[in-house]
């Protein structure tokens, strides 16, 4: 997942952890960041490829909440090399689409959430030890 190394140990709140891969999230203020500097940066820059090969993926990315785990990366990011390829990525997700209504892009998300009541899914990790579903006991 290129996300994993960009995740830390900020603190989510339920809405942000919706649609997120609970890999992202589980473990907490013991999640380091990646410490390597162009590692950080091949990683955004993989992200901005994907952010650029078309609307599909832009939605996917969307949905897969890759904004909140960026803007919480570009919080703390010292490099401004990374921090400005966080803001292009950004500046795709974040943006309508052409030919769609104004917000729109945020509204797809918060819809495809709020009306199927999706879920938090289950962690890769929680399957194979057989844990807990309920993500609310986990400190």
């Amino acid at each position: 997942h290129l996300l994993y190394p960009l995740a830390g140990p900020e603190e989510l709140d339920v809405d942000e952890k919706r649609g997120m891969d609970p890999d992202l999230w589980l473990q907490g203020p013991d999640k380091v960041r990646e410490p390597d500097y162009w590692t950080r940066l091949m990683l955004v820059e993989a992200i901005l490829l994907l952010c650029a090969s078309g609307r599909k993926s832009r939605e996917r990315l969307r949905l897969e909440r890759t904004y909140v785990i960026l803007k919480l990366a570009d919080m703390v990011e010292e490099k401004e090399q990374v921090s400005e390829r966080i803001d292009e990525c950004v500046q795709f997700l974040k943006r309508d689409e052409e030919g769609t209504a104004e917000g729109s892009s945020d509204r797809l998300v918060e819809e495809t959430f709020t009306k199927k009541r999706l879920a938090l899914p289950v962690s890769s990790t929680a399957k194979q030890i057989g844990g807990n579903e309920d993500y609310d006991d986990v400190d």
